[in-house]
């Protein structure tokens, strides 16, 4: 590396700041010196974030405790029995509907919709303060399914009843 002040250089490429010229013109021609080789640049920050990421699991798997339960008793059904959290709002779908509206028919639209969302809201401008129906819905859509997701998983108590959960907690945890 020369003494080139990386803040006010123009020649950034993903993996740092590299010796070279700027391009000229619309298309650039690389050049050897403009290369940059994947070993050991590339594969040793790779490493090194990998690491950090194992060391991080590892010291969350040491100090924070995660039991199995007991063994899975077929005979014995829990009340209530919940999904996991992560299904909670389509099991209250569910509760609240037909099987076929609540199962098929509003993840089949919700998923149709978020991906005509793009075709609806033609806006070409991609700064959010100018993208209101495509942040509008998307903001609707989340907090529906946030809500019905905290009401699935903590508000519900034996046989599907009402409760609330600081009173009594079926919540798994």
């Amino acid at each position: 590396m020369s003494d080139i002040d990386p803040t006010t250089s123009s020649d950034q490429r993903v993996l740092g700041f590299v010796e070279g010229t700027p391009p000229v013109g619309d298309r650039k021609i690389p050049r050897e010196e403009d290369s940059v080789m994947v070993w050991p640049h590339l594969l040793v920050r790779h490493a090194v974030v990998a690491l950090a990421v194992i060391v991080f699991v590892l010291l969350l798997a040491l100090f924070f405790n995660a039991p199995l339960r007991e063994m899975a008793n077929p005979t014995v059904t829990p009340n209530p029995e919940k999904a996991p959290w992560y299904f909670a709002a389509l099991q209250e779908l569910l509760f609240r509907f037909h099987p076929l509206v609540a199962g098929v028919l509003v993840p089949g639209a919700i998923i149709v919709g978020l991906v005509a969302l793009p075709f609806i809201d033609r806006n070409p401008d991609t700064r959010q303060r100018n993208r209101k129906v495509a942040v509008a819905t998307f903001t609707i859509f989340m907090v529906v399914w946030i809500l019905l997701t905290v009401i699935g998983f903590a508000f519900r108590g034996p046989n599907w009843g009402w409760v609330w959960p600081w009173l009594e907690w079926y919540g798994e945890l």
